[in-house]
């Protein structure tokens, strides 16, 4: 098989463990793994799934037999596709309360709809990096689902692949000003850390994030 056929799969094991493991120790377990299943396999449709799968629990164990918990990080999916500046907003809270514990991603939205100036202030005010990676259509597979869904908006059709999901009832910005922004992103700081201790994630107190953001 070809070397971009596990290219999801590499990318997908270096987000989950690389926060823990060397690059070259993933490289090395996978390219022992795809060399195995390949000499294997009948049939290639699931193969790289397969290969995940394989892959990341002799990871896990080669974590745990070099003194190291190897608990990948979670992976949340925030979507609000009316304006997707809301998601923006939860997932670079998501990584800063939880001092990048997790892996926060933001579904991809209409080209069409607004950009959101406020939400873009506030966030500049508070040091909060809008880069998270956007969660690309292309990826929708097993290997690639979040652990959580967060839908934001009330009518959000649930059409995502994910493990579980969140329903949130966050109320539209439209018509807010700089003070209520300011208002709605400490709420959304709220319902995110909330979040994060249901999945027994350690969150940084408010005034420790802020403090090292600084």
């Amino acid at each position: 098989m070809n070397t971009t056929t596990f290219r999801t799969v590499r990318k997908d094991l270096y987000t989950r463990f690389g926060h823990r493991a060397d690059s070259a120790v993933i490289d090395e377990i996978l390219d022992t793994v795809i060399a195995e299943h390949t000499a294997t396999a009948r049939i290639s449709d699931f193969l790289p799934v397969l290969v995940h799968r394989e892959a990341a629990g002799r990871i896990e164990d080669h974590l745990w037999t070099h003194g190291d918990v190897g608990t990948p990080r979670k992976r949340i999916l925030f979507a609000s596709r009316t304006n997707a500046a809301r998601a923006v907003l939860a997932a670079a809270l998501a990584r800063r309360v939880s001092d990048n514990a997790i892996v926060a991603t933001v579904a991809a939205t209409h080209p069409e709809n607004r950009e959101d100036a406020l939400i873009e202030w506030v966030m500049d005010e508070r040091g909060l990096a809008a880069d998270g990676a956007k969660y690309k259509t292309e990826r929708r597979r097993t290997l690639a689902a979040a652990d959580v869904v967060v839908y934001l908006d009330a009518e959000e059709p649930h059409d995502l692949p994910g493990r579980t999901f969140v329903q949130w009832d966050v109320p539209a910005t439209d018509g807010m000003g700089i003070e209520g922004i300011r208002t709605f992103a400490d709420d959304m700081e709220a319902r995110v850390v909330g979040l994060l201790t249901r999945l027994d994630i350690p969150v940084r107190s408010r005034e420790d994030a802020r403090e090292l953001a600084a």
